[in-house]
């Protein structure tokens, strides 16, 4: 699919404009909602095509939105792909999706910046790390709701443990969940700023960014940040075992209470809910 130049769109998944030379995408919904819908999804990898091959702007800010009460989206979408049987394609779209994200995030010839606020899962999180820098509200709190379900989560095995080490990025793993300062001791996440004023911060932060020479910080990047076939080959393991676990004799039962006690339902009832 040819990619087209326009770097201004507006639909359900995101908005994005052109600001002074920052491409500025506000998100709108998880991107879980739009793995849905085979036309989302490659609207959505012109989109990306369209970002890499752009000259039009030096920096990419990506303003993400919180969670849904309870991660109910991420319970919506386990409950889809265990109704839906093992010819389903489900997990199949959305390692696709994220896995095209994470290598376009990792290879833009810009400064990259995710800027994040209210409850933040461990999945966004994940995805926030192929960006050089991230910027949360002092009001963040990071989740992860798979913890209680014996199931990694996808963006887990590259990142994480080149900031923070292997032993360090396995015990964080399995935290339920940890807050701003704490991903801010970890390196995880560069500035906590005023929830009122994040997007005012942020958009300062990538001033001051742009103010030297970026070239220097890209070529950093580059050589030490990311080995892209190593990240592709993490990215197609953590398909795999995510599969396997879906699939494991004794998921159906965990994910079957652990709906009961987070959403006070069973599975059908939270599927049709959605």
């Amino acid at each position: 699919m040819k990619a087209t130049a326009n770097l201004t769109t507006d639909n359900e998944l995101f908005s994005s404009s052109l600001e002074n030379g920052v491409l500025v995408i506000r998100q709108k919904q998880h991107i879980l909602r739009m793995t849905q819908d085979i036309h989302a999804i490659f609207s959505f990898y012109e989109y990306l095509e369209s970002m890499l091959v752009s000259r039009a702007y030096k920096a990419l800010v990506v303003f993400g939105v919180p969670e849904t009460a309870n991660h109910i989206d991420h319970g919506r979408f386990l409950c889809k792909a265990l109704s839906a049987g093992r010819e389903n394609k489900i997990l199949d779209r959305l390692g696709n999706v994220v896995n095209r994200l994470v290598v376009t995030t990792s290879t833009l010839g810009a400064v990259t910046v995710y800027a994040g606020r209210g409850t933040v899962s461990l999945f966004n999180l994940n995805l926030s790390l192929a960006y050089d820098y991230r910027l949360v509200a002092d009001d963040t709190q990071f989740e992860n709701p798979n913890a209680a379900i014996g199931m990694i989560t996808k963006g887990s095995g590259y990142f994480l443990p080149r900031l923070l080490g292997v032993k360090k990025a396995t015990e964080v793993l399995q935290w339920r969940g940890f807050s701003a300062e704490e991903a801010l001791q970890f390196g995880i996440v560069d500035r906590i700023v005023p929830a009122a004023r994040l997007e005012e911060e942020t958009m300062r932060f990538v001033e001051g960014s742009l103010a030297g020479p970026s070239s220097m910080l890209l070529g950093i990047r580059k050589l030490l940040k990311c080995d892209q076939d190593a990240l592709q080959r993490s990215l197609a393991q953590e398909d795999q075992l995510i599969k396997e676990r879906l699939e494991s004799p004794d998921f159906r039962q965990a994910f079957t209470d652990y709906c009961r006690e987070k959403f006070g339902c069973d599975m059908e009832t939270l599927l049709k809910a959605g």
